[in-house]
């Protein structure tokens, strides 16, 4: 089994939190099995023997289903087919020191990884065509720049284009935005694009953690809290 570095944001992670119990335990056990790329099959009777080779008689494969969809809803995993048609998982910004080939293909639909010097994946590649006289006879080249991921910054909105996909959603906007930069500042989470990761938040998890609009207020975790009237 891979040695893996488990931080301890962990603890105060908000799509974590939200999880049930059994899924939670389901998440860290699902961190040991992996590959360096944060990779492995998503088969659930595989998962269910890998993860709990000694409850194998009281873990289901309808119990890992679930708990792969509790993952994928807030964010945690992306699920997808290979590109040889098996079904793949891969662990969200799982940060791990890259030691050997994934035995896994990549997300078909995902942006191509860049790899640090210390082999540790830390960024997203992305081709910024930029024109360059050369020195021999004044050609032009193309230079590729990378862009790293980022924290979400203190000055990011939503854009009318969030808004109008919320209203679209039935989600309401203002406890979405609440809920989601807590969900990213309090995970540490780094992405490239955070105004499509907060479009693809609305169509997913928030629809149930900001779903309509009311006048009840939520807790940092999205759920309604319950003002008690003593009588």
């Amino acid at each position: 089994m891979p040695s893996r570095i488990l931080r301890d944001g962990i603890i105060e992670s908000v799509a974590v939190n939200s999880l049930s119990w059994e899924a939670e335990l389901f998440f860290r056990r699902l961190m040991s099995i992996v590959d360096d790329y944060g990779r492995y099959s998503a088969i659930p009777q595989l998962l269910a023997s890998r993860c709990y080779p000694l409850q194998i008689d009281k873990v289901k494969a309808k119990h890992i289903e679930d708990w792969l969809k509790q993952c994928q809803d807030v964010g945690l995993i992306t699920l997808y087919d290979s590109v040889t048609g098996k079904p793949t998982l891969e662990i969200v910004n799982f940060d791990q020191r890259i030691r050997t080939k994934s035995k896994f293909p990549s997300n078909p639909d995902a942006k191509e990884q860049c790899i640090t010097n210390d082999r540790q994946m830390t960024a997203v590649c992305v081709d910024e065509v930029e024109d360059e006289d050369d020195d021999k006879g004044g050609k032009k080249t193309k230079r590729a720049s990378r862009k790293k991921v980022c924290e979400l910054p203190d000055d990011w909105e939503p854009k009318a284009s969030h808004k109008q996909l919320a209203l679209d959603e039935g989600v309401d906007i203002e406890r979405a935005t609440v809920v989601f930069r807590d969900w990213a500042l309090g995970g540490g989470k780094m992405y490239l694009r955070w105004d499509q990761t907060f479009s693809n938040a609305i169509r997913t998890w928030l629809k149930e953690k900001a779903k309509g609009v009311s006048d009840v207020p939520l807790d940092p975790l999205g759920q309604p809290i319950k003002i008690w009237n003593a009588k």
